[in-house]
């Protein structure tokens, strides 16, 4: 991870911790500790809502971190993008249900020399597939193949037969299938 991403991760964990915010990184951070670790250009955060109260949180983040960070894009009630370090930092409000999960089931890695949350990797592979870009698909297999025997395969079977009929894409969980498949057949397993 640069330095410039390692900085802005940096300041945006304590600005989290300082406040009590409960968070897990996701994304292209994640992946770099559950799978194959390609470039990613920024951070991505999910952040509990303490008593949902969204307008608090947002607040408080705009209020620390001024500068935005996608001033091109409509605004989203759930994702506050800032500029921090010259990094867009990714803070994602959770809703209730899964995305709550994520953040409870998240655990302390190290990065650098920074302790932080991290998702857990059947939820990075569920997140992953459902963004559904090829690029979230080779993730999703470097996950599968770095993490072979280590995950809680009826957990991702469950929540990705769920996003797979929630967005009607029934091919969501005949790829992830596909690439579990390939993946037992190069290990000689029988899964």
């Amino acid at each position: 991870m640069s330095d410039q991403l390692e900085a802005a991760l940096r300041r945006a964990v304590e600005f989290l911790e300082a406040r009590g915010y409960r968070y897990a990184v996701i994304g292209g951070i994640a992946n770099q500790v559950w799978g194959e670790p390609r470039f990613t250009h920024d951070v991505d955060l999910k952040v509990l809502v303490p008593d949902l109260d969204y307008a608090a949180v947002r607040d408080a983040i705009r209020a620390a971190f001024p500068d935005p960070g996608r001033p091109h894009l409509p605004r989203n009630p759930l994702v506050v993008a800032v500029n921090i370090e010259g990094v867009v930092v990714d803070f994602l409000l959770t809703l209730p249900g899964y995305e709550e999960q994520i953040v409870t089931r998240a655990s302390q890695r190290t990065i650098g020399d920074l302790r932080v949350w991290i998702c857990a990797p059947e939820d990075l592979v569920v997140q992953k597939a459902a963004a559904g870009r090829p690029k979230d698909w080779l993730d999703v297999e470097g996950v599968l193949i770095e993490q072979h025997g280590r995950l809680d395969l009826d957990y991702l079977e469950d929540w990705l037969s769920q996003f797979a009929e929630l967005l009607e894409q029934p091919e969501m969980l005949d790829q992830y299938r596909a690439i579990q498949d390939r993946i037992a057949a190069v290990r000689g397993d029988a899964e």
